[in-house]
């Protein structure tokens, strides 16, 4: 439940493996209304979080800098659902302190910010350079794709 595809692309990435890999290693939408349950049925009149985990490692992860700017987009697949585009984004410091080098960030989006329908969410990792403006980035990105996610009204509670 969660991660339904992923992929990662360094510098390094064309020269071979070992030198500067990245991967992503989690996407999940969590329900904070229930202790932060992973769930792939959300209420539309609830917050919801989805968390995204990726690393960095190889000998090239001590030189990486700069800063990750990652996005939070979504898409109805089910041809009905009215919600579509960015949902959040935020920035976070790519600061190195191990190898591999994991990385995490959570955004937390508010109730009725998503119509009812069913939605693939998508999150992209961009990476900016050490003392680079935002929005100029590197050859270094991941994405990750989740499952299907409905959202809905409040549903009956079972017996």
């Amino acid at each position: 439940m969660g991660l339904a595809s992923a992929s990662f692309q360094t510098p390094a990435t064309d020269i071979g493996p070992g030198i500067l890999d990245g991967v992503v290693k989690s996407l999940v939408t969590l329900d904070p209304t229930e202790n932060d349950e992973q769930t792939v049925l959300m209420e539309i009149d609830d917050p919801f979080s989805v968390k995204v985990d990726w690393e960095l490692s190889g000998p090239l992860v001590w030189v990486t800098g700069g800063t990750w700017e990652v996005a939070l987009y979504i898409d109805d697949i089910d041809g009905v659902g009215p919600t579509s585009g960015l949902l959040a984004s935020t920035t976070i410091p790519v600061n190195i302190s191990s190898d591999p080098q994991p990385f995490s960030v959570r955004f937390d989006v508010p109730a009725n910010s998503v119509a009812a329908g069913v939605y693939q969410l998508v999150v992209t990792i961009n990476h900016s350079p050490q003392g680079g403006p935002l929005g100029k980035l590197t050859e270094m990105v991941g994405f990750a794709e989740s499952t299907p996610v409905k959202f809905t009204s409040t549903p009956a509670e079972s017996n």
